[in-house]
């Protein structure tokens, strides 16, 4: 990869970092809220979970609930360095707005993007959303799919000539 890879960014820090652990304090992540975290997702989650998990999408790997800083990502894709949140009505609240945009700029600085929709747009239209994430992980890693698990592929990434009409030749004279 190139040194103007989004991946060729500074390392994500870790919770260790920052001193976070079990029974470490307020305010820094631990494992074992990630691991509460996990067992209690909402019913949009545990969906968007089983599209993701297990190499299935196009073979991109993705975490469940994973640390970085003080925050925990939805899905973590590593490998495009790219977080994909479901928010529900309390992302609408002026405090809750506040500190998305200060965790915005934290991963922004660490190189990483996010990606956020509605569980309304979810329900809606999963397969947009899922299009939506494949995009974003195709312009982060110019990979079309990762040959890993491909017994586990359930999301085929759809031809981009189908997608994107050609622009229309000028004609010559």
């Amino acid at each position: 990869m190139t040194s103007s890879s989004p991946n060729s960014a500074s390392p994500v820090p870790s919770p260790r970092d920052a001193g976070a652990g079990r029974g470490l304090g307020r305010g820094v992540a631990s494992t074992s809220l990630a691991r509460r975290l996990r067992k209690n997702q909402t019913p949009e989650e545990k969906q968007l979970w089983l599209a993701l998990k297990a190499g299935r999408f196009a073979g991109f790997k993705f975490r469940r609930q994973h640390i970085v800083g003080k925050y925990y990502l939805d899905f973590y894709c590593p490998v495009a360095k790219l977080s994909v949140e479901l928010d529900g009505f309390q992302h609408g609240l002026p405090e809750q707005q506040r500190h998305d945009e200060a965790r915005k700029v934290f991963l922004q600085k660490n190189g990483i993007e996010e990606l956020r929709f509605w569980n309304g747009r979810w329900n809606r239209n999963r397969a947009g959303v899922l299009l939506e994430i494949w995009n974003a992980l195709h312009r982060r890693t110019g990979c079309v799919a990762v040959m890993r698990k491909t017994e586990n592929h359930r999301f085929i990434p759809p031809n981009p000539d189908k997608l994107i009409p050609s622009p229309a030749k000028p004609k010559q004279r």
